[in-house]
């Protein structure tokens, strides 16, 4: 396929190639392309565009390839593993657990952003690192490594908190907790990273993901290597790293681990009554409980007050509405909670940083 783009004034051609093509080299011949957009595997296309003299992007590398190649362009993959440890921490996890590729540099990287977060926290992560291709011509070998996770994940404590270092992964682990019995999100509380909407969507619970900019790092990098084709331009280019965008909230990770009784029925009253505007002295009423014992609750299971938490429900609620459905701001207001459309907008505004227009802007903007 060749696809006819109009940069600037110049009209180009852009023909993507299959990345496990075993003729990338025959069509590099042929096309004889004047820059190339690459994955960090493909040593083929780099071999040729180092023969021929052609620029070429890096995409989706780690850190020792933004520091070996002049143009790359990528996730900011600790950055990713730090925000689900935030998520997760938010929601009172004290297990951890991380499931990812040790060829993939990326994986590694979330990795270690996820656990020095944690660990910070002085909570400990459990590890599996396994080197399976994700397209294995030998079933046997993902029958072996099926099966191994499963082992794993029955070993652990819990109920535990799970990043899986890509979508893939999370699908896998949700398989593999299907094979050991293992509830969903009661026992396991599962992210996924890169928001696959065939793989998130089409599973049961469906998957909670880390949304990643890929159409933002693509467009950056056609930025990039435009500019390094024209005469003159021999500096050397600042790597791209894009943060991730958010955490879609679905069925794989919609739960707490809650000690204290109270705060546990408040939550689950919060988040049953999340579509209406539900009042403290209802939750107050309903227990039996004071305001400043709950409050006091509160404070030493999540480290916030009852209504803060009840905001930062709401607030999770709303972006996976944004995100998943077209209703209009006035309905994900009512059915988050808000009392009208101007206080979900400000509120919005005021924890995420941006309105609920400008978030859903930047998600179409990803698909």
């Amino acid at each position: 396929m060749v696809r006819q783009l109009r940069l600037g004034k110049i009209p180009w051609s852009v023909r993507p190639v299959a990345a496990y093509s075993p003729f990338i080299r025959e069509e590099l011949d042929e096309w004889n392309p004047d820059a190339v957009l690459m994955q960090t595997d493909q040593e083929v296309a780099l071999e040729w565009c180092r023969t021929h003299a052609r620029p070429y992007v890096l995409l989706l590398g780690g850190k020792e390839e933004r520091q070996s190649h002049a143009l790359t362009a990528s996730v900011d993959d600790h950055a990713v593993g730090r925000m689900a440890a935030e998520y997760f921490l938010a929601r009172g996890y004290r297990h951890f657990a991380f499931v990812g590729n040790g060829n993939w540099a990326f994986s590694l990287e979330r990795r270690d952003g996820f656990e020095g977060l944690v660990r910070a926290h002085n909570r400990k992560v459990f590890d599996f690192i396994h080197s399976t291709p994700e397209f294995d011509p030998q079933p046997k070998r993902r029958i072996l490594y099926q099966g191994a996770l499963a082992e794993w994940l029955g070993k652990l404590p819990k109920p535990v908190a799970i990043l899986g270092g890509n979508d893939r992964e999370a699908l896998d682990i949700v398989q593999a907790c299907a094979e050991a019995d293992i509830a969903i999100p009661r026992e396991v509380s599962l992210l996924g990273t890169g928001d696959d909407r065939l793989i998130c969507q089409l599973c049961t619970p469906e998957i909670s993901s880390v949304k990643l900019p890929f159409a933002r790092i693509g467009s950056e990098a056609i930025k990039m290597l435009l500019r390094s084709l024209k005469p003159g331009s021999e500096s050397k280019f600042a790597p791209i790293v894009q943060p991730p965008v958010t955490i879609l909230t679905r069925g794989s990770s919609d739960a707490f681990d809650i000690k204290d009784p109270v705060v546990k029925e408040a939550s689950r009253m919060m988040q049953q009554e999340i579509a209406h505007p539900l009042k403290i002295h209802t939750i107050l009423d309903k227990l039996g409980v004071s305001r400043p014992n709950l409050e006091r609750r509160f404070r030493e299971e999540f480290g916030r007050t009852p209504l803060v938490e009840m905001r930062r429900l709401r607030i999770e609620k709303s972006k996976m509405l944004l995100a998943d459905t077209r209703l209009t701001n006035a309905e994900i207001a009512a059915r988050s909670g808000f009392s009208s459309n101007i206080r979900f907008i400000t509120v919005f505004k005021q924890i995420v940083g941006q309105t609920p227009a400008a978030y859903r802007e930047k998600l179409q903007y990803e698909e």
